[in-house]
């Protein structure tokens, strides 16, 4: 079935009733077939081939369908917790690294080659994989060179700072690592719940359809969630 992007839940749903979630027609469907073998019901649906065995297959791709989702939910769930944490920390080392870099630039503007290693004529960077590895040469300049880290110290720059700051940088990339693998589990999650979703409604679409034209009329219809009009 032909589905569209609900942007404010980020799941799939058919075009038809855009404004149901997913959660919302998983619902739906297991008041159908738990109520599918109700007196009444279960004898008339049985004229179209609805028996015990189907009715049960139909429930069997529900519960794996509600399973799916709830995998789903908790993949984006995970997600968006490295997401917040990767945010914080990105800005956190952008802060500290943009500080570092504003008092080297005043300390060293007489030192051409600490200009040069430390690339403080560059302009600054402000993407994460540009900052990220102007940092990261930063430090790592500092760290190599005694007479620089030596001169820096008057600025606070001592060696346990630089050392730390080379830990935080590592530390935030690993991160980065995790939250993109989280990401690929989170789509992979959506796909699998998508396919199993578009390989069931149908079959709900065709039973709720079934019903409507054996029951028409019939106040059994409301079991299976079809509002029947007043006459």
């Amino acid at each position: 079935m032909e589905t569209t992007e609900n942007p404010t839940t980020g799941v799939k749903t058919p075009q038809s009733s855009y404004h149901l979630t997913i959660d919302e027609w998983i619902g739906q469907m297991k008041l159908t077939f738990d109520n599918a073998m109700v007196p009444g019901i279960y004898e008339t649906m049985q004229k179209v081939g609805y028996t015990e065995a189907k009715i049960n297959s139909l429930k069997e791709k529900l519960a794996r369908l509600e399973n799916l989702q709830q995998v789903r939910t908790k993949e984006y769930a995970g997600q968006f917790a490295e997401s917040e944490a990767f945010d914080k920390m990105c800005t956190e080392n952008y802060v500290l690294y943009k500080t570092h870099r504003d008092l080297a630039k005043i300390h060293f503007k007489e030192s051409t080659l600490a200009r040069a290693s430390l690339k403080l004529d560059q302009p600054s960077k402000r993407t994460y994989s540009g900052w990220y590895q102007e940092s990261t040469n930063f430090y790592a300049q500092l760290a190599a060179n005694p007479e620089l880290l030596a001169k820096a110290q008057e600025i606070g720059l001592t060696a346990a700072v630089v050392a730390e700051r080379k830990q935080a940088l590592l530390d935030l990339q690993a991160l980065k690592e995790s939250q993109r693998r989280e990401t690929a589990e989170a789509q992979a999650a959506t796909v699998a719940r998508d396919k199993a979703f578009d390989e069931l409604f149908p079959l709900y679409k065709d039973y709720i359809n079934y019903a409507k034209v054996l029951l028409a009329n019939n106040q059994a219809l409301e079991a299976l969630g079809i509002t029947v009009k007043a006459k």
